[in-house]
């Protein structure tokens, strides 16, 4: 079974759709091993979007990610990644498919809604970084 960081951003939270989108992941069987309910600091916004630091909307992506709170989950499931990513969309909330997540509910390039782990690897360095050592696999 994979695990994936999956972040419901401030923009889910602030429209209450939390319960509509945690059901699309239990409806595809994935399970959520841990959650928590935070405003993420601004060190820690900077360490995740740190490979994004470059481009002209990062000031405004790391005000955005530290406006207000966030539901911070680990999701476990078979191929959790590929599943995940898939139900997601595009990063692009503009060019996300119809049926993703970001495809019916995006509303804004960088508030858009959602973040999922983009590999095995990336998924055990993000939940460290969300959960510390205290997160283990379940």
């Amino acid at each position: 079974m994979e695990r994936s960081l999956v972040i419901l951003k401030p923009d889910a939270t602030k429209r209450k759709l939390l319960g509509e989108l945690i059901s699309r992941f239990e409806k595809k069987n994935m399970e959520i091993t841990d959650a928590k309910m935070e405003v993420i600091s601004r060190d820690i916004a900077e360490a995740h979007y740190s490979h994004v630091k470059h481009l002209p909307f990062y000031d405004d992506m790391i005000a955005y990610m530290t406006s207000s709170p966030s539901l911070i989950m680990v999701v476990k499931g078979e191929e959790a990644i590929r599943v995940i990513r898939s139900m997601i969309g595009k990063t692009n909330t503009f060019e996300a498919q119809q049926g993703t997540i970001r495809g019916d509910y995006g509303l804004h390039l960088f508030q858009n809604l959602i973040h999922a782990s983009d590999s095995i690897e990336s998924a055990e360095i993000e939940i460290q970084r969300f959960f510390g050592v205290q997160e283990r696999e379940r």
